[in-house]
């Protein structure tokens, strides 16, 4: 009895407290969803004035046993939220249709670094970050003082984290010319976080994602791929960012992340895919298939060597479906090609990719096509074709320059002559007897 009553305590303490944060408990509410386990909903129209400190005031107040899931969604709204959202006891963060400020006010800040790191979900969709030059100027890194690591990680005990459709907006920017060093500073910032070698070490990680960002910086890409340690990942996801280099980086990406299932870098820029090592067979316990989107990218062409790679794969699946591919002669041979080779099952689909160009074959399966549907002819014709052509034009010459070497012998016999004074055993009835 004693240890329900201290436990109604513990309920009873986090309500009082939640009530007493007035901008939080006008349009957040709070409910218990396990013994110890709360959710807050919050759901903000326009301006308002809910700010994440006054949030992580409250976890410092409550009992250490408390677990907190924080929903956020936002018609319009503002909230003013600092990255990484540190705050003790906090589970589970979602922000949706927001508009953050205050989004760097804590990347310097070296007490960030002593609050727990509690995050184990964190998901940010849909989302706008407002910049205050002001703000930005006084929170950028130099080369003298760096990023914290909550700021460059984030949560590194989390099991997932996503960033959807996050987009960033200057509110102020004709104020940078007001800090004469504005842009060296920004230059000085980009240049230090691109060589920076601070690990993170996500223990936990099995879902990253970083989609739907049109200026997503390549540095943001590297880093999670080259730098950090994540040998628990199972899915990453880079889709919908405009990527147009290729995937030579994920060559290895079996050594790098053993138990990855799914890479998707689907919505994309990218032109040609690379030839990526299975693996399978060479790291202990494999079992799964694990899947490479690349599907509505700009791929034009399934290539001999493609073929002959998927035809290798078994923990790999390349899914190259939805591309742009051009349909012309190269295309018949690629798939006369495939006909021949034994594939995995996980590329049957290979047969049903279909064509986006030439316009009359558009929406055509590959499989469906013949040379004649694309005006081609085999290759030992063309090659037959071309001779005859060459040996035609050979002798269309000759007989013209006979013909034109016949009709004027008697020029030619006097220019020879007179010229070059070469006689020619020949009599020329101008006169010139005996040349």
């Amino acid at each position: 009895m004693n240890n329900f009553t201290a436990m109604d305590t513990i309920v009873s303490d986090v309500m009082i407290q939640f009530v007493l944060l007035e901008n939080w408990s006008r349009g957040c509410n709070i409910s218990q969803t396990g013994l110890t386990d709360f959710n807050i909903v919050c759901f903000i129209k326009g301006n308002s004035n809910l700010k994440f400190a006054d949030f992580r005031n409250l976890t410092s107040r409550l009992s250490s046993n408390i677990k907190l899931d924080l929903f956020v969604n936002c018609d319009n709204g503002q909230i003013r939220f600092p990255w990484p959202f540190r705050a003790d006891k906090l589970n589970r963060i979602y922000i949706k249709n927001c508009i953050i400020k205050d989004y760097l006010t804590e990347f310097k800040n070296s007490l960030i670094d002593s609050i727990p790191d509690t995050i184990k979900y964190l998901q940010i969709e849909n989302v706008t970050i407002i910049y205050n030059v002001r703000e930005l100027y006084d929170s950028l890194s130099k080369a003298n003082s760096s990023l914290t690591k909550a700021a460059e990680c984030g949560p590194e005990n989390a099991y997932s984290i996503i960033q959807r459709r996050t987009r960033d907006i200057f509110e102020d920017i004709h104020n940078a010319s007001h800090f004469t060093d504005f842009f060296n500073v920004l230059t000085d910032h980009s240049h230090y976080f691109s060589i920076q070698k601070r690990t993170c070490m996500y223990n936990n990680l099995e879902v990253f994602e970083l989609s739907g960002m049109k200026n997503l910086e390549k540095s943001s890409i590297d880093k999670i791929v080259y730098t950090d340690i994540a040998d628990n990942l199972k899915i990453l996801n880079f889709s919908g960012n405009g990527i147009y280099y290729s995937l030579h980086k994920l060559q290895g990406w079996r050594l790098r992340f053993p138990r990855m299932e799914y890479l998707d870098f689907s919505d994309n820029n990218i032109k040609s895919l690379p030839f990526i090592r299975d693996y399978g067979r060479g790291i202990k316990g494999i079992k799964s298939v694990g899947i490479i989107d690349v599907r509505r990218n700009k791929i034009t062409a399934l290539t001999k060597a493609m073929i002959d790679s998927f035809s290798t794969y078994k923990f790999v699946k390349a899914d190259i479906s939805e591309n742009p591919f051009l349909c012309d002669c190269g295309i018949i041979e690629a798939m006369e090609y495939l006909s021949s080779k034994t594939m995995p099952k996980a590329y049957d689909y290979l047969g049903s990719l279909e064509c986006a160009n030439p316009i009359h074959v558009r929406g055509r399966q590959l499989l469906s096509l013949s040379r004649a549907d694309l005006n081609c002819t085999r290759k030992k014709e063309t090659i037959i074709n071309v001779s005859i052509l060459a040996i035609s034009i050979v002798a269309i010459i000759v007989s013209i320059v006979t013909f034109f070497a016949i009709y004027f012998r008697i020029l030619i016999k006097k220019i020879v002559y007179t010229r070059l004074n070469i006689k020619c055993p020949c009599q020329f009835k101008n006169g010139i007897n005996d040349i």
